[in-house]
């Protein structure tokens, strides 16, 4: 380590400047000469610029003053303190100080990038195109597919009752086109995928009582894809990595991320709110989603129905959610009569439409 220094003699009053290298065991002159640690001493040291004068015990006369650009705090200095506190005249406060001033600015980076970092987030999602979210929505439902041989469920009369469901919630100023499939697993789940993807578990469909539960669960889902909530999870996850998924051969770690993260209280709330919304706006009344999720939670504190616990944990249910859709029902339903959004017929073509699948 490099530092500027006043040599003399001892003999003269010249003073020469030099350039001198601190190692571990001493100090190297320009000659060559190495004044080891062990045999200076510390005559003075200037507290207002750093300066440190030694005098070597083993040579009669010279001296040799170190001079620091960055004063008591330049890393040159510190370095011979930590050597030891002798070669600087320093206490032991002076290294701890530093040290808790590095920790304390290092933890307020994190608290600083913690706070932005969601902005940060959401800017970036913003910036994505369109069609890499959708290739990203078709990543994840391919892997779901391939992981858990889970099959897409066709029917004529049940495609046409889920595009009846599907198109008559009207979401305002979606990002993408709804895209909604129904698949065959036992799980009482429905999750969004970017772009768009929104899947339906069969669980789902045999857990619901009605036409109205199911809509509540569609409307919710598309309040995540308002929000672009899968895109934001999986930049979360991944951050600007992402960009090289897209490109290179790790394309299906976006599909691992997204398939295995959970939205947090926010982002569940955002998509109730953005779903209440839509229920209103379609004459839909909300009564579904919040007798669905009071079911759920019931068998959760009942430990019943293990099957649950996948929708469970990916939309964690709290009472102040189902606090907040019984306060909106009463706000703004009242006393209403709504029509079912589905006959009793398309309402069953909808729930049968795995098992008319398996029995093609």
């Amino acid at each position: 380590m490099k530092v500027k220094a006043n040599y003399t003699d001892g003999q003269t009053a010249e003073v020469c400047n030099i350039d001198v290298d601190l190692k571990q065991d001493g100090i190297i002159l320009p000659s060559g000469d190495k004044w080891r640690y062990c045999d200076i001493e510390l005559l003075d040291a200037d507290k207002s610029n750093g300066q440190l004068f030694y005098k070597n015990n083993k040579i009669e006369g010279p001296g040799l003053t170190l001079i620091f650009s960055g004063g008591m705090t330049d890393p040159a200095r510190d370095f011979l303190g930590r050597i030891s506190k002798r070669l600087t005249g320093d206490s032991s406060w002076h290294f701890v100080r530093w040290q808790v001033f590095t920790g304390a600015a290092i933890v307020g980076l994190m608290v600083i990038f913690y706070i932005l970092y969601p902005y940060a987030n959401r800017a970036l999602v913003t910036v994505i195109p369109d069609r890499w979210a959708v290739r990203a929505g078709d990543l994840v439902l391919d892997h779901l597919y391939t992981e858990y041989s889970a099959n897409v469920c066709r029917s004529a009369e049940g495609d046409k009752a889920l595009n009846k469901l599907v198109q008559g919630l009207q979401v305002m100023d979606l990002p993408y086109d709804l895209r909604v499939q129904v698949v065959d697993h036992h799980q009482v789940n429905a999750l969004t995928a970017p772009g768009g993807r929104i899947v339906i578990l069969n669980g789902l469909l045999q857990e619901a009582e009605s036409v109205s539960e199911v809509a509540g669960v569609l409307a919710h889902e598309a309040g995540h894809v308002y929000y672009k909530h899968p895109m934001q999870g999986v930049v979360n996850i991944l951050g600007f990595s992402i960009v090289g998924s897209f490109f290179g051969g790790d394309a299906a770690s976006i599909a691992v991320v997204a398939l295995s993260m959970s939205y947090g209280r926010d982002m569940e709330r955002q998509a109730d709110k953005k779903a209440l919304e839509t229920l209103l706006e379609n004459d839909i009344s909300a009564s579904g989603i919040l007798g669905f999720f009071e079911r759920l939670n019931k068998k959760k504190k009942n430990n019943v129905a293990a099957e649950l616990e996948k929708l469970l944990s990916t939309h964690p249910l709290s009472e102040e959610r189902i606090k907040y859709i019984s306060d909106h029902i009463e706000q703004h339903e009242g006393v209403k009569k709504f029509t079912p959004y589905l006959t009793d017929h398309e309402w069953q073509a909808l729930k049968n439409m795995c098992k008319k699948t398996n029995e093609l």
